[in-house]
């Protein structure tokens, strides 16, 4: 069938039209920098003339057939694999406490059918929905919840290795979401879920959010003249666990002006008493939390009462969730810990 000249050009601006419309965010893999672009459109036209042709009333004929116009929404995952963006997203399945985190500050929450059992203490999440274990998770029984999206924290796989392939091969989408460990990189994975999810406007604002208290501690961090040392503690004694270079905690201690006493190693790191006698910090912190521990027991350890943090009484305990989930939270982490450092500064 012919296709005339002014059906191309009405064909050329519908596409047009949709391309504006479908318009999303177009994300970088984790170290990007945060661009924009408009959401790939793969088109088809076949049988077509130049639509920039001069049309006569004599060249209208019949229309082709709707299927001779393909157009695909598609958006790069945080690994820069290019994926499709569902029509609609109605349940959810979210694996890590971090994304579930994010999900209910893109307004998402009630979306949420089933969650990893970290999930539980999210403000936004139905406790009893949070009692999937993801490191022995049972595939059919998630299967039979028929989630529209499904969303892993870490790397993902194909073929043989991939553990999510009969989920898939159900008809749910399998998003990943690698591990961050940065404050861009924490920005990122909420943009790319705002773009998912059709939830932009909500993403912006969390990510200004995040932008306002980096822009407002890194202001005061340039009026310190003094930084003080700083030792953070999550694991305690006798299995001291700390961190290093590459973790958002030595990065937001060094936008609020202190000196991580460990930030010369790199990552999470096990540590030793005589590495933190020796370094002799300013100020303590801890994030460690679980049933039965005072973290005061720091203050009493053997050799650490000549420490000055302990001499002047700076051990503090910081919120072990907004200090360790990478989500829009760590907001509160960054005054959490620029409180307890600088309580001169910020009080």
């Amino acid at each position: 069938m012919k296709f005339s000249k002014l059906t191309a050009l009405l064909a050329a601006v519908s596409i047009a039209a949709m391309m504006t419309s479908c318009a999303n965010d177009h994300y970088t893999p984790e170290g990007g920098e945060i661009t924009t672009a408009d959401v790939t459109i793969a088109e088809t036209v076949t049988g077509t003339e130049e639509a920039a042709d001069v049309i006569n009333e004599d060249d209208v004929q019949e229309e082709a057939p709707e299927d001779n116009v393909s157009v695909l929404n598609v958006i790069e995952d945080r690994e820069g694999n290019e994926i499709e963006i569902p029509a609609s997203i109605n349940t959810i399945v979210s694996a890590a406490p971090s994304v579930t985190e994010i999900l209910t500050g893109l307004g998402l929450g009630s979306k949420i059918i089933a969650a990893d059992v970290y999930s539980a203490d999210v403000e936004g999440i139905d406790p009893a929905i949070c009692t999937l274990d993801f490191y022995n998770l049972n595939i059919e029984e998630l299967a039979a919840l028929e989630p529209d999206l499904v969303i892993i924290n870490g790397i993902s796989m194909t073929g043989a290795d991939d553990p999510y392939a009969s989920l898939k091969d159900a008809g749910a989408n399998v998003v990943y979401i690698p591990t961050s460990s940065s404050i861009s990189s924490v920005k990122l994975d909420i943009e790319f879920l705002a773009a998912y999810t059709g939830t932009q406007d909500k993403g912006a604002e969390l990510i200004a959010d995040i932008d306002a208290a980096v822009a407002d501690v890194s202001a005061k961090a340039a009026e310190i003249t003094e930084k003080k040392s700083v030792y953070f503690e999550i694991g305690a004694a006798p299995y001291l666990y700390s961190c290093g270079s590459g973790t958002f905690i030595d990065e937001i201690l060094d936008l609020i002006g202190a000196e991580n006493i460990y930030g010369d190693e790199e990552g999470w790191l096990s540590n030793s008493e005589e590495s933190v006698i020796a370094a002799n910090p300013d100020v303590i912190l801890t994030n460690v939390t679980y049933d039965g521990y005072d973290f005061n027991e720091i203050k009493t350890r053997a050799g650490w009462e000549g420490i000055s943090a302990v001499v002047n009484g700076n051990v503090y305990y910081v919120d072990a969730n907004d200090t360790s989930r990478a989500s829009q939270n760590i907001v509160n982490g960054i005054y959490d810990i620029a409180e307890a450092v600088y309580p001169e500064i910020y009080k």
